[in-house]
């Protein structure tokens, strides 16, 4: 199982979607045509598990956490893999550092490959990159961190950057360990 986190309204539930229904490759084109819709998502507010299949190989699970379960998110972090951020919203940003910051010093993260998804690259009011290298402390946090952390900037709605994502999940995607009885 992989674990999706990050601050509320950055677009995990959308991305999630878009992943789900594999129309995001960059052969096909953007995963939003003009006119056409994207998935309606609302606000999580608890969990939402759901099946994606990477690659059209393997089948992976994705528990979503909402925004709001931030206090608890500890509790999960041995399924963590991805942790997202909104770059179009410069207020958001300095909780999401703190939020990335203590998942990485958390002890069940120390060895846990980390994606961190720059959402929202569609958005015409997005941070410039040093922005949000600088905001986010991210060479500094590469730096220092114990995990192999990689960042890839992605838009959820227009699929941008989606194909990296299903790559890193396909090579990145630890398996559970086998339930032994005694």
């Amino acid at each position: 199982m992989c674990l999706l986190i990050g601050p509320t309204g950055v677009g995990k539930t959308l991305l999630l979607k878009t992943l789900q229904t594999g129309n995001y490759h960059a052969s096909k084109g953007s995963a939003v045509e003009a006119g056409e819709d994207f998935p309606a998502t609302i606000p999580t507010t608890g969990t939402n598990l759901m099946n994606i299949v990477v690659h059209k190989k393997k089948e992976v699970t994705v528990r979503e956490l909402g925004g709001s379960m931030g206090p608890i998110w500890h509790s999960y972090y041995k399924d963590q893999d991805a942790f997202m951020v909104d770059v179009s919203n410069r207020c958001q940003v300095s909780a999401a550092c703190i939020q990335l910051l203590e998942m990485l010093s958390h002890s069940q993260t120390s060895s846990t490959p980390v994606l961190i998804l720059l959402n929202k690259k569609d958005v015409p009011s997005i941070m410039s990159n040093s922005e949000i290298e600088w905001l986010l402390r991210l060479e500094d946090t590469r730096q220092h961190a114990t995990q192999k952390i990689t960042v890839l900037e992605i838009s959820a709605k227009t699929g941008l950057g989606l194909d990296r994502v299903s790559r890193w999940i396909f090579d990145n995607h630890r398996e559970p360990a086998p339930q032994t009885q005694s």
